[in-house]
């Protein structure tokens, strides 16, 4: 079940569809919402230390808190239209220093809630999102910046490879699959299997155990079309609430590396997308 939620909140001026979409989740499923906020600090490496003035500095950090008020008066809105229980936790920190912490407070909740990164001005959406996805143990729901729906999962989409990731994501999805009217598991036949990957009619086998029927298509990529572009083409097709898959990549001494796939659908998902690893 999904009883604790945290929410990384934007800093930044105008709306945060994110928060809406993170509020109506916890309506729908009866759960607690905490949204953290950051109040961002430059991160000086001390070699350049001097170069910055502590007044410039100060003003710096007088704005990241500035921002981050504005996230927390957003999310105290938000919260109080739908009248759901919430909370509010407010770091302070560099963007690398604040993904780390936002990843290891996830680690106590059942579910992180993180927007999609904007390709258009860069922020530390996408930091925080691969921090939590590598760093916390938990699963991680990604909202498109460009959502405007309320949460729902009535048609879900599992994009199904066989691995481990894939596997562990479909577990996590559960509390999910629960509130689904329509589950369509998608195997992209490339024609390059994972070692010791488990087909789709096992993904469909084992789910109908758990009393849901499953619809198992095998899609085949034509002309140039790669992987992402079959699933989001399926999305729209079968008008799909949320697309749950495997995170590919890997931390490397603090360094988060994202397989290709996982990174080119984080930039180009049109559909909330539950990602665990």
């Amino acid at each position: 079940m999904i009883k604790d939620i945290l929410v990384s909140l934007r800093s930044g001026e105008g709306p945060d569809n994110t928060v809406d979409y993170a509020v109506s989740a916890a309506a729908r499923l009866g759960a607690h919402l905490t949204g953290v906020a950051v109040s961002y600090e430059i991160d000086v490496p001390p070699v350049y230390t001097e170069a910055f003035s502590t007044d410039f500095i100060e003003a710096q950090r007088a704005e990241g808190k500035r921002l981050a008020d504005q996230a927390v008066a957003r999310f105290g809105e938000a919260t109080r239209s739908l009248e759901i229980t919430g909370e509010v936790r407010t770091i302070d920190g560099t963007p690398g220093g604040a993904a780390e912490q936002i990843a290891i407070m996830a680690r106590l909740y059942d579910l992180a809630i993180v927007s999609q990164a904007d390709p258009e001005n860069l922020g530390s959406e996408e930091v925080i999102a691969e921090a939590v996805l590598f760093d916390s143990g938990r699963p991680l729901l990604l909202v498109p910046r460009s959502q405007s729906k309320p949460f729902s999962a009535k048609r879900i989409m599992v994009a199904w490879d066989g691995g481990r990731a894939s596997a562990r994501a479909v577990a996590e999805s559960r509390p999910f699959l629960e509130h689904a009217d329509f589950i369509e598991a998608v195997v992209v036949e490339t024609g390059r299997s994972k070692p010791n990957a488990l087909p789709g009619a096992d993904l469909a086998r084992h789910l109908s155990r758990h009393d849901k029927n499953v619809e198992l298509r095998r899609l085949v990529p034509t002309g140039d079309e790669g992987i992402v572009d079959v699933l989001l083409k399926e999305v729209a097709a079968r008008d799909i609430d949320l697309v749950v898959m495997g995170g590919y990549g890997h931390s490397r001494l603090r360094e988060f590396v994202l397989g290709g796939v996982t990174r080119d659908m984080l930039d180009r998902m049109t559909v909330p997308l539950l990602l665990a690893h």
